[in-house]
């Protein structure tokens, strides 16, 4: 078990202490030199005594997080009327491949999603095009190297497509490169390091690494959204869109860090803002106490269009 003594001279802990985190068995607030642990499933945050209580299991585990959690923030000002934003997950647990997700979905590269682009360089689109690079990946491996045995004069041409590619990797990947063109782009989201899901008061969007390429929904295409928190180790937290295509309903899921149900109300705020300005049906289905809490406070203070469920 990994004990955390909450210190309010640290930075991460100040962070932590704004957010008005409760115990979520006993409903009592976690303030300065309170001894807490942190579930390694959810990152809920339980008071020593009472994960000591609860027979130092959740989330159908016993571990805890060794090192104490602390919510990354992204420098960036805020326009447009952003209202939330996420980085979206780079690991998820799960069986299927298809459960680690961090790119957009692929959903968003058709109507009624609006893209937008922001260009630094001449070449941009075939850098990151990964069509072009497997394509070109496939066709060393395939044409060039069997040719390469058959007429060895031909190791050369081989030799500097390989070293292209290469290159081209490695700026796709080096993290000076990503800075550089990021610091171009003129981008409310140009610091951002990853590829993040937002909200504003009349749409929800996605918006890739510093802003290279940016997906909108228009709110007025929405019908409804879910948000689901995650019950144990072998789920994921996950957000589904309801919205509709030229009359023709469909929908959209990505997954989501478990976390934006923990740290307080902004999420809830956000989709309570869309949700009575847009008219939007928005439900959340709720597993964790600690989520519950802060949902059904906001709900106390009147004028919430949020439906909730317990899992």
């Amino acid at each position: 078990m990994h004990i955390h003594k909450i210190d309010s001279k640290l930075s991460e802990h100040q962070s932590f202490l704004a957010q008005n985190r409760k115990d979520p068995i006993t409903g009592d607030s976690i303030s300065d030199s309170d001894e807490v642990v942190f579930c390694v499933g959810c990152k809920s945050v339980f008071l020593k005594d009472t994960w000591e209580y609860i027979g130092k299991r959740h989330c159908e585990q016993y571990e805890t997080l060794s090192k104490f959690p602390v919510q990354k923030a992204i420098q960036v000002k805020l326009e447009n009327d952003i209202l939330f934003y996420t980085s979206l997950p780079k690991f998820i647990s799960g069986p299927k491949l298809e459960e680690i997700q961090d790119n957009i979905p692929i959903e968003t590269k058709e109507s009624p999603w609006i893209q937008t682009s922001q260009k630094t360089f001449l070449y941009q689109h075939i850098i990151h095009n990964p069509f072009i690079y497997m394509g070109s990946l496939l066709f060393c491996v395939f044409i060039l190297l069997p040719l390469v045995v058959v007429i060895p004069k031909t190791f050369f041409a081989f030799y500097i497509a390989l070293l292209a590619l290469l290159f081209i990797f490695l700026l796709n990947i080096h993290p000076l490169y990503h800075w550089y063109f990021g610091q171009k782009i003129k981008s409310t989201y140009k610091n951002f390091t990853d590829n993040t899901f937002y909200i504003t008061k009349k749409s929800i969007g996605f918006v890739s690494i510093h802003g290279f390429e940016e997906f909108i929904l228009p709110a007025a295409n929405i019908t409804s959204i879910v948000f689901y928190e995650k019950n144990n180790l072998s789920s994921n937290s996950y957000c589904i869109v309801y919205y509709k295509i030229n009359g023709i309903g469909t929908s959209m899921k990505f997954n989501v860090e478990c976390e934006i149900f923990q740290t307080g109300t902004i999420l809830f705020s956000a989709l309570n803002t869309l949700s009575k300005s847009q008219n939007i049906s928005v439900e959340i289905e709720i597993n964790q106490e600690n989520t519950l809490y802060h949902v059904q406070k906001m709900i106390a203070n009147g004028n919430s269009n949020i439906r909730i469920s317990i899992i």
